[in-house]
């Protein structure tokens, strides 16, 4: 599978790659175990108090349960950005500013300014053999994702250069001993 984009970078003479491609497996953001708000399922009814249109489609609209939203994220402490660290917004400003960063953050997925990514990684040696890395799908930040991967490829490739030296030693140590053998039978 191609990705749509791909990073490379050097480490320690090997090359590595990190494929990024758009997870199609992932649904939609208010069913993953993130903390949403509310959103309806499709349906052609009158849109009701406290609720806002996240997507349309034809006759068909999913709704934004604004208030029940904001009620969620004060009990459960939700904040964005700007985060509320000198303690000046009152709980009720908070929610409210946090359950409308995540009504955005939601109709950006239904618009398709966003999309969850996932990658396939390789390390490629010196002399061009190729070992798989790992393969992880269900983010939402691609640049996160990638330092991510390039973190876990680069302990990967220390792993294969420790492995490396063990069994050049080790093939050293048989072959000494194997030698010696020989001259004292």
């Amino acid at each position: 599978m191609e990705g749509y984009n791909t990073e490379k970078q050097e480490y320690r003479g090997w090359t590595l790659r990190v494929e990024c491609h758009v997870d199609e497996h992932m649904g939609p953001p208010w069913e993953q175990p993130n903390g949403h708000g509310p959103v309806s399922d499709w349906t052609t009814r009158d849109k009701e108090p406290g609720e806002m249109v996240l997507h349309t489609d034809g006759r068909s609209r999913r709704y934004y349960d604004f208030a029940g939203a904001v009620k969620l994220a004060r009990a459960d402490g939700w904040d964005s950005e700007p985060f509320n660290k000198d303690g000046r917004e009152t709980p009720g400003e908070q929610a409210h500013k946090a359950a409308l960063a995540d009504f955005k953050r939601l109709k950006g997925w239904c618009n398709d300014d966003w999309c969850w990514v996932g990658f396939t990684s390789a390390v490629i040696s010196p002399d061009g053999d190729e070992t798989e890395g790992e393969s992880v799908w269900g983010f939402d930040d691609e640049a996160y994702m990638l330092e991510d991967a390039f973190e876990t490829l680069r302990y990967q490739v220390d792993e294969l250069i420790e492995d490396h030296a063990r069994k050049w030693k080790e093939a050293r140590i048989l072959a000494r001993a194997t030698q010696m053998a020989e001259v004292w039978p």
